[in-house]
């Protein structure tokens, strides 16, 4: 089977193209993605029956946020419970070669500085968009995972921490934070954190942090990060997009599903092959004229998407 292309979505306005790093279904047809070269906004597409997109991308802003509040936002997860709805995101908590107030040396003796922030972003009527932010989580989560001590003093390409997903699992009640860099072993690492109360306070306080759990790929497919994560609220069941977990490897994305088992065991979806140019950094399910679709986004800016009835998303 051919291998699946990005459909761009074209030119994006100002200096920047479009960088879209995680995607949710919003309602049929329409989906929100974070791009992380926007720290103010979540960006919304339409499709229309056939998957064409409808109309030009929309901006939603997010308010709540001061300037520099958040940045390179690449985890975005929507979870309804209790009769509330928010959507979570996460920068990706790297470090970055540029001078700032917070200042640390990265392993090739760079000045460097930390992304550390989260927000719970309340989904208001019609549709409102309001955050509020965690903005030290970064050194919270490193400060309690030891194997992280040492690769967050690194630039991701040197396998310093990096994230670059984020989930929701039900069985727990806790986000998953997907790890691209570094690698428990040479396997990829679910972060999990759990807030005490789902609509409790957003702040560190209203946290804890259970066990981090590595994920079981086959040694053939190489050393792999996760790149993109989405639940299925109804099945318990996640995709997740893996690949290379730092940008000297040539390993290519993968896509598996994850039934939130203990042992971290995926499913391979071996005929789901992605061209090379397609950096699948989001992935989630959705509908498009009501029809029940697999919605990948692509790091170059684009999208693309697969009927969740096709023979390529059926697994042994």
């Amino acid at each position: 089977m051919a291998k699946i292309r990005p459909i761009s979505f074209g030119e994006r306005p100002g200096p920047e193209p479009y960088n879209a790093s995680e995607v949710i279904a919003l309602a049929d047809s329409r989906f929100l993605f974070c791009d992380n070269n926007v720290s103010d906004a979540l960006l919304e597409f339409r499709l229309d029956a056939k998957g064409a997109l409808d109309g030009p991308i929309r901006r939603r802003t997010i308010e709540g946020l001061a300037p520099g509040a958040i940045d390179d936002i690449e985890g975005l997860e929507v979870v309804a419970r209790a009769g509330r709805q928010f959507i979570f995101a996460t920068s990706s908590l790297c470090l970055r070669a540029r001078k700032k107030r917070r200042r640390k040396k990265s392993k090739r003796g760079k000045v460097v500085a930390a992304r550390e922030a989260m927000l719970r972003i309340a989904i208001g009527p019609r549709g409102r968009l309001r955050a509020e932010i965690i903005p030290d989580f970064r050194p919270w989560l490193v400060d309690r995972v030891k194997s992280l001590r040492r690769a967050a003093t690194y630039l991701p390409d040197d396998g310093g921490l990096n994230v670059e997903a984020l989930s929701w699992d039900p069985r727990t009640e806790s986000l998953l934070v997907g790890l691209r860099s570094p690698l428990q072993e040479g396997r990829p690492v679910l972060l999990r954190v759990r807030p005490r109360k789902f609509d409790g306070p957003w702040t560190l306080d209203n946290l804890e942090l259970l066990d981090p759990l590595p994920l079981v790929v086959p040694k053939a497919h190489g050393e792999l990060g996760i790149r993109s994560m989405s639940l299925d609220q109804a099945t318990g069941i996640s995709l997740i997009t893996l690949g290379n977990s730092t940008s000297a490897s040539k390993a290519p994305f993968r896509l598996y599903s994850w039934d939130a088992n203990p042992r971290g065991e995926l499913r391979y979806y071996d005929r789901v092959r992605f061209h090379r140019r397609m950096k699948v950094e989001g992935v989630t399910r959705g509908t498009i004229g009501g029809r029940k679709a697999v919605i990948f986004v692509d790091d170059g800016g684009g999208y693309q998407f697969l009927w969740a009835d096709d023979e390529r998303l059926k697994t042994e």
